[in-house]
């Protein structure tokens, strides 16, 4: 299941909500505050397919991350 980020329209504490793509996390409390119907941010999409950033090996000396 996709990770996706929300921003509480009360407080504007961001967090992560675990769900499916056809699941709206509109009755999902925020942790903060408790105040329900957070706001969907828009976040980076990160996809690796084998090696790093770098296009090397991960693990060690092969990465590039420290």
């Amino acid at each position: 299941m996709p990770l996706y980020e929300y921003k509480c329209r009360s407080c504007g504490h961001v967090f992560d909500v675990i769900h499916r793509m056809s699941e709206d996390a509109k009755d999902v409390p925020c942790p903060k505050c408790g105040t329900k119907d957070p706001a969907k941010q828009m976040s980076a999409v990160s996809s690796f397919s084998g090696g790093t950033a770098s296009g090397g090996s991960c693990g060690p000396g092969g990465g590039g991350f420290s």
